[in-house]
């Protein structure tokens, strides 16, 4: 068993598939250890094992070969059932496209992962709202996906995500359908419970000032990792999460303008 305080462990992880009759090396031998509380923004254009490497990640894929350690626990030789398992407890998603369940409202959406692990009604109920309240959207916890923006959905999503107390938080491009300026904001939030709350956060994104954000940046191509780079902003983000610096001076978008922006495309979608 590896050690614990290895939040994800990757030891020599490979992965191929057959592509009709071409076989297809997406990973070429992965070595990459990220600690338990680290924040990694993970790059590279596609076609270069980004989505491969994420899937293996967050259990929705096995290595060919090599070993993966996931909290100290070598998910790599269990069985689909205990795999799924192991990914409900320690992983948590956040996506591109929210993927909240649109006839639930939040805090039912945020309720939802927790009815299969068989928590009491009244306990869902409480950590929902709590969850919610700290992403700073339980003022909107009754709407449904659909009377909210965007960014709101994502801090849904978000909260949904920690629902489950996962060791990791594994945001795949968790801006890309967002504005620049709403945007800023979810990566602001990001930051804030991993400087905040301890979580490990791994971002994958196409964004460099976003993935700058993080502690470390990989870069990935041809399915082997070729550079790791301190992220240029990482320390801005820190300094502004402590008050030491402004929204405005951190991320170049200043504050309340996201606020403004929801306003004025309110507005056209009225007309």
């Amino acid at each position: 068993m590896a050690g614990k305080e290895h939040a994800i462990d990757f030891r020599g992880v490979t992965k191929s598939y057959m592509l009709g009759t071409t076989r297809v090396d997406a990973l070429r031998g992965i070595d990459l250890i990220v600690e338990r509380g680290d924040s990694v923004s993970i790059m590279g254009p596609s076609g270069s094992g980004k989505s491969t490497l994420l899937h293996i990640m967050g259990c929705l894929d096995v290595p060919s070969t090599g070993k993966y350690y996931l909290d100290g626990i070598d998910v790599t030789t269990l069985s689909s059932d205990a795999l799924a398992k192991v990914r409900a407890k320690k992983i948590g998603f956040v996506f591109q496209f929210f993927y909240l369940i649109p006839s639930l409202n939040a805090v039912e959406n945020v309720m939802l992962p927790m009815v299969f692990d068989s928590i009491a009604e009244d306990a869902r109920w409480k950590k929902a709202v709590a969850l919610l309240d700290k992403v700073g959207l339980k003022e909107r916890m009754y709407h449904k996906p659909s009377e909210l923006s965007g960014g709101e959905r994502q801090r849904v999503a978000i909260a949904r995500a920690l629902s489950q107390d996962p060791t990791v938080l594994l945001a795949d491009e968790p801006t890309g359908n967002l504005d620049s300026a709403v945007g800023a904001e979810i990566i602001k939030l990001f930051h804030k419970l991993h400087h905040e709350e301890g979580i490990t956060l791994v971002t994958v994104t196409h964004d460099p000032q976003i993935a700058h954000y993080a502690d470390r940046v990989l870069f990935i191509k041809d399915g082997l990792i070729t550079k790791v780079t301190k992220g240029t902003e990482h320390e801005k983000m820190v300094a502004m999460l402590r008050k030491e610096i402004t929204f405005e001076e951190a991320t170049g978008v200043k504050a309340g303008e996201e606020k403004k922006l929801l306003k004025v495309l309110e507005k056209k979608k009225k007309r």
